[in-house]
């Protein structure tokens, strides 16, 4: 287990540690778990986050074409336009952030979240200026 538990860090580590412009990229595979949204009420106040709806949904961190893609009901596109890099906050937890392009040319963010102090948990956060979601994801091997 522990084996495992390394290893799966250790690839962790690669994918977000490698910028999106790697010319020997490959192709990530992640599994969600769950999904919650939120919307924008008005200019200065959001909706709280759905409760978790369970989402067993294919998502894919291609480097080489620099593309995430989800594979849910309605398949969603997003090229990276720019990684803007990893910041670390206060409960030491890492978030990398891309700003993406979506396949209608709508500017949104895509933030992959390591959760260390939840023993390394991962999040993949989809920002558009008036709505935003959550999955709840796990590497595949």
């Amino acid at each position: 287990m522990k084996v495992y538990l390394i290893k799966t860090i250790a690839i962790i580590g690669v994918l977000f540690l490698t910028s999106s412009t790697n010319v020997f990229g490959q192709v990530y595979k992640l599994r969600s778990t769950s999904l919650s949204s939120r919307h924008k009420i008005n200019d200065a106040k959001w909706s709280s986050w759905s409760d978790a709806e369970e989402a067993n949904v294919l998502i894919t961190f291609d480097e080489t074409n620099n593309r995430i893609t989800i594979y849910s009901k309605v398949t969603q596109v997003y090229d990276i336009a720019e990684y803007e890099g990893k910041t670390t906050d206060e409960d030491g937890d890492d978030i990398f952030s891309y700003y993406c392009i979506d396949k209608d040319g709508v500017r949104c963010r895509v933030k992959w979240l390591k959760l260390n102090s939840q023993n390394g948990r991962m999040q993949m956060y989809v920002y558009y200026s008036d709505l935003n979601w959550l999955y709840n994801v796990y590497l595949l091997d």
